[in-house]
């Protein structure tokens, strides 16, 4: 498959190739090989993934009847709805948690195996949907053990000041509240919130560091037969010396995302007419096109990367002892 970026070798040469660009390069390939495989990637991750967001519109509004979609994160849902809010529905609560461990795990499968893919894909072996999915299924311990993991930087970055904020607002007494342009705000509310404000964004820089410093880590897995831990080992030394080339690719990939996000909505609000189930449509459309999106980057970024350190493929697996010592 050749690019037109004109930002490195045709990708069906060896494994050995300089595969290093730019972060804007970085996106060039990734758009690229999206376009080029889109109805592989509509197959590995499209149908299921928007398949899964149909489902839990359903579930919301036939059990409830409420409108929205249930994501792959059972401990942001256990977090916000119990921990900050103990009197939900225990019903509700449960239709929750459950179903975001089903989508967690299902988004588990789906990534390993568009990951499998485009490490075949960019690295010149003809990618093959079967393989990819077999991949992810005798990789998928480690797979889970890398999503539990981040989810749980995740929570230990923003929990803090997410309870603090809740804890805040929960002292106003909505029933006092006679003009809502001349609030009088409990003693302790604005050091309360102003506190939240600062473990925010401490939480923020926090996670932005590490989720930056560990983007490879699940290309790592799929490539390698390492284990989480020595995948984010692998990971870290990546990116050291590379911080801002990632960090600013990953900024370039959200604006793109949400560039192709917009543009779904602009659609389905000129198509459709607007109410809330719109929002839904949105998410299975944007889940059918564009789902595969970060893992294509994922494998882009961990090939650049190995490229800037001088490694491959056929020397990733050798450094394990080296990881160790």
């Amino acid at each position: 498959m050749a690019f037109e970026d004109n930002l490195g070798h045709d990708s069906s040469q060896p494994i050995g190739q300089d595969y290093t660009v730019s972060a804007t390069g970085l996106i060039s390939r990734t758009l690229s090989l999206l376009t080029s495989k889109f109805v592989h990637y509509i197959i590995i991750v499209g149908i299921a993934g928007a398949a899964s967001v149909i489902l839990s519109y359903v579930l919301l509004y036939a059990l409830f009847g409420l409108i929205g979609v249930i994501t792959a994160d059972p401990f942001g849902y256990f977090i916000s709805n119990f921990l900050l809010a103990p009197s939900l529905d225990i019903v509700l609560l449960g239709v929750l948690v459950g179903y975001a461990i089903f989508a967690f795990v299902l988004t588990a499968i789906l990534g390993g195996a568009a990951i499998k893919f485009t490490l075949d894909e960019y690295g010149g072996t003809t990618g093959d949907v079967g393989t990819s999915f077999s991949r992810s299924f005798r990789r998928f311990p480690t797979i889970i053990m890398v999503q539990l993991l981040t989810s749980a930087m995740v929570a230990i970055a923003i929990t803090p000041a997410t309870i603090l904020s809740a804890r805040a607002m929960a002292m106003i007494d909505i029933t006092d509240i006679t003009d809502p342009f001349d609030l009088i705000f409990p003693q302790g509310f604005m050091e309360m919130l102003l506190l939240s404000f600062v473990l925010l964004a401490v939480g923020g820089l926090f996670l932005a560091y590490f989720q930056t410093r560990l983007a490879p880590t699940l290309a790592i897995v799929l490539d390698t037969d390492l284990s989480a831990i020595d995948s984010f080992k692998k990971s870290w030394e990546l990116t050291s010396g590379n911080f801002m080339h990632v960090f600013g690719s990953t900024i370039l990939l959200g604006i793109v995302a949400s560039v192709l996000t917009l543009i779904v909505s602009i659609f389905t609000t000129m198509t459709l007419l607007p109410t809330a189930t719109t929002l839904v449509i949105d998410a299975v459309i944007t889940t059918l096109l564009f789902g595969a999106l970060t893992y294509i980057f994922t494998v882009v970024l961990y090939r650049d990367l190995s490229s800037r350190k001088g490694t491959s493929t056929s020397t990733v697996s050798s450094s394990l002892d080296e990881l160790r010592v």
